[in-house]
Parts: C-alpha cells; structure tokens; sequence
C-alpha cells in the first residue's frame, strides 16, 4: 500500500512462485492498480516440474525438481510468444 499512496507506480504485475503463494494475496486490496498471480493458492503446492528422473542437467541427474508447473509453463509460452500481440 505504501507503493500505491507513494504514487511509486501506475500499474503494476506482481509474480510469485512458492508452495502455498496464494496465501501473500488472501487479503490483496482491489483498488491499487496491481493484479497479483501466484502459483498456487494458499492451502497447495506449487506442483514440481522436471523431477527425477527429468532432472537432467547437462547429463548429471541433479536429484531435485527444476521448476514447477507455474513456471515452467510460463518460461515454455514465452519461448514461443509473439510479445507484441500477448497481454496479461
């Protein structure tokens, strides 16, 4: 809030990947210009992604997830996006 009534930004787009992230924005006003997406909501995971044994990293199995679904998923669009025609 202090951002907002500081006048700091005109919009704003805020990203956050964690297990249980959609507990930061439970109470996110509506008024501030700011659209808030999390990975998952507040009682879930975040859902890994590229785990054992897709945990490759080159050729070495590295023994851990690489992302999770939110991320990867947006990581593989942006790879294929036309930016000048994609919005929120």
């Amino acid at each position: 809030m202090d951002m907002h009534t500081s006048k700091m930004y005109n919009k704003l787009v805020y990203y956050l990947e964690a297990c249980e992230s959609g507990s930061m924005f439970s109470n996110w006003p509506k008024n501030i210009n700011a659209y808030a997406l999390s990975a998952s909501s507040p009682s879930e995971s975040s859902w890994g992604c590229y785990c054992p044994p897709n945990d490759v990293v080159n050729g070495k199995h590295v023994g851990s997830c690489l992302g999770d679904l939110f991320a990867v998923s947006w990581m593989e669009d942006s790879d294929l996006a036309d930016f000048t025609a994609e919005t929120l």
